[in-house]
């Protein structure tokens, strides 16, 4: 999920929606709101996240899977609400991995947001693991679509932000068979030094490479979207 900038005073509040369920895990505060012209919309720590609006953020997400025949098996890091999830399925996926750290935001999506994640999460093709996604993305193992759902801010003060996206980066690409896609969130339009970093970590790490900007019904700005292939060889 992506993380828009964070407004003073949480939009819930501010446009007055509805909440209709809040819950502090052991990672974060949980909020899902309903507003009269997005439906429902998902808050991580008072940042908006997703919107049953929304649509346009999963398709960005999973169309270059799609476009270049990569939805075979597919890890899905981040994306505890199953939006992604479940436009990777109805695109065709065979296997479907969603990794979340967070149980408590998976199991708020499944009551609160059906209109966004559907039956993903009971789909035979769906497979959940409740765990840290980079953990994760160090195993051993290799897929033929890989969607990164997740901040592009480093998850610790010791580690600078060219240092993690070029980490996640370099991670993604030994993950891939041989052909396959790799996607991502990226950022808001008006963000362009975080895009500049990202493309030229995408530069230094694939061989092709394309990212475009999305404009998405709960966003302020429109937010950029990447995908990359054939990752570079390095010594």
């Amino acid at each position: 999920m992506a993380t828009p900038l964070r407004p003073p005073v949480p939009e819930y509040i501010q446009y007055g929606q509805r909440v209709l369920t809040t819950r502090r895990s052991d990672y974060q505060h949980i909020v899902i709101a309903e507003d009269e012209r997005l439906g429902r919309v998902l808050y991580l720590d008072d940042d908006l996240q997703i919107a049953e609006a929304d649509q346009p953020y999963n398709r960005a997400m999973v169309e270059p899977l799609d476009r270049h025949g990569c939805l075979g098996r597919v890890l899905i890091l981040g994306g505890g609400d199953g939006g992604v999830l479940r436009e990777a399925i109805a695109g065709g996926a065979d296997e479907a991995i969603l990794v979340d750290i967070d149980q408590a935001v998976i199991e708020l999506c499944r009551q609160y947001l059906p209109r966004l994640c559907g039956d993903a999460f009971e789909a035979p093709q769906a497979r959940v693991v409740v765990d840290d996604a980079l953990t994760w993305l160090h195993r051993e193992d290799v897929y033929d679509g890989i969607i990164y759902d997740l901040t592009m801010e480093p998850f610790s003060n010791a580690q600078g932000r060219t240092e993690f996206i070029d980490q996640t980066l370099a991670l993604a690409g030994q993950r891939l068979r041989p052909g396959g896609t790799f996607t991502m969130q990226c950022c808001g339009s008006n963000e362009p030094a975080l895009r500049e970093e990202i493309r030229q970590g995408l530069e230094q790490r694939f061989e092709s490479w394309e990212d475009k900007t999305v404009s998405i019904p709960s966003y302020d700005v429109d937010w950029v979207f990447a995908w990359a292939r054939h990752p570079r060889q390095r010594t």
